[in-house]
């Protein structure tokens, strides 16, 4: 069905190519790839049944199946991609003589109204949307046909790249989303400035999540890495990512023309911006965040702590804050200069949302490079860390090693 290759540069990076000119997924990517995964899994209180539409490196599938309490099928249009894809599973560990997860060459649309399965979960993948074929799976009909597939209390969260859809676009997938799943909300894979995949994210019968039964997930969950091996330490790291709910949803959509079968909107739109970008991903990615908006009651039952839920709002506007610091910082070799520009916008992050890790590791691992150049910076570097998080314990032991260092 197609020319599909898996080339690796003098790095050793995998990258998994269709006809030798989309990328369909990488080796670089495996956090990331993983997060699509996990992010959605923890969000259910109990998954038995997992579906996923679109298989790429197969790392998010697979990372799946690493709950060994779920049975995965995982379903691509291309039997070749599922062939290449064991070059970028095979540190996964083979569970007994069925295969996790299984994996079927199938069209996903046809197969979401074929199967007579129920799933607790279903994740589709972030289909890059000028693909030929791609926008029929960011339809109203396909919605509402992965809608019946749900178990009672199932989960389903479909990806973006948003790094490959203009705001326009986006508008019409969001409402045709919305039209089916009135209650969604939206959500972040990672805090990627030139590659932002955002997902959409809907229960079935559930307008909200219960945070006792998310914090029992994630404390009971069965993974070969645990979930903070990705970033998800906590409840407030689980839901630290969410950026909109219904009300901004249907305000940010609003009278965008529906994306269906006989008016695929998408499909004529989304090459556009593949040849004629109007913007870069991350300001698109700023922009859409200064449009939408979240509160803790649309997310969660009642039930939760106010202090808590005080917390998990400024861990959303750290966030916002964090990324749009992103845009204006350059990559550089010299700590001294990289401190010179991100230091104390990392820092007011951090007094926003001290729990906002993603600001405290850069801190930390620059301050240990500092080290090595001017102690006495590093020093005061440090304990303004400790200072502002107490709880994490990094920052002391830096400090612990760069006195035992000190002549």
């Amino acid at each position: 069905m197609a020319a599909v290759s898996v080339v690796e540069d003098a790095e050793g990076v995998l990258r998994l190519r269709i006809d030798n000119r989309q990328q369909e997924g990488s080796s670089a990517t495996l956090l990331a790839d993983a997060r699509q995964a996990l992010l959605p899994l923890l969000l259910h209180p109990a998954p038995r049944h997992a579906l996923f539409l679109g298989l790429g490196t197969g790392v998010t599938a697979a990372s799946a199946a690493e709950d060994r309490r779920l049975e995965v099928d995982a379903v691509d249009l291309i039997p070749e991609v599922i062939t290449a894809s064991a070059l970028f599973t095979s540190n996964f560990p083979k569970a007994g003589s069925e295969p996790r997860p299984k994996l079927m060459a199938a069209d996903a649309r046809r197969y979401v109204r074929a199967t007579g399965s129920r799933y607790d979960l279903v994740v589709s993948d972030n289909f890059h949307p000028a693909r030929s074929g791609s926008g029929a799976l960011y339809t109203v009909e396909h919605f509402r046909a992965v809608q019946a597939r749900l178990a009672p209390g199932g989960v389903f969260c479909q990806w973006l790249p948003l790094h490959q859809l203009d705001l326009p676009t986006l508008q019409s997938i969001v409402r045709s989303f919305i039209a089916v799943y009135p209650g969604g909300w939206a959500m972040l894979a990672t805090n990627s400035l030139d590659t932002p995949v955002l997902g959409l994210v809907a229960r079935a019968g559930e307008p909200h999540f219960d945070l006792r039964l998310l914090r029992a997930r994630l404390a009971s969950v069965d993974l070969r890495k645990p979930p903070g091996a990705f970033g998800i330490i906590d409840d407030l790291a689980l839901l630290g990512g969410f950026v909109a709910g219904p009300a901004a949803l249907k305000r940010f959509a609003g009278a965008a023309p529906l994306n269906t079968d006989d008016h695929p909107v998408v499909s004529y739109r989304a090459p556009h911006i593949t040849y004629a970008p109007d913007s870069l991903p991350r300001d698109r990615l700023v922009k859409l965040l200064g449009e939408l908006n979240l509160e803790p009651r649309e997310l969660l039952a009642e039930g939760f702590d106010a202090a808590w839920a005080a917390r998990l709002s400024a861990y959303w506007a750290a966030r916002d804050q964090y990324l749009d610091v992103g845009r204006h910082v350059r990559l550089m070799a010299d700590v001294r200069r990289m401190l010179a520009q991100a230091q104390a916008p990392l820092l007011s992050v951090l007094r926003l949302s001290p729990d906002f890790r993603p600001a405290y590791e850069p801190l930390l691992r620059m301050a240990a490079a500092l080290g090595r150049q001017d102690p006495a910076a590093a020093r005061a570097l440090l304990a303004e860390l400790m200072r502002l998080q107490p709880a994490w314990p990094e920052a002391a032991e830096v400090l612990r090693g760069l006195a035992a260092r000190a002549p």
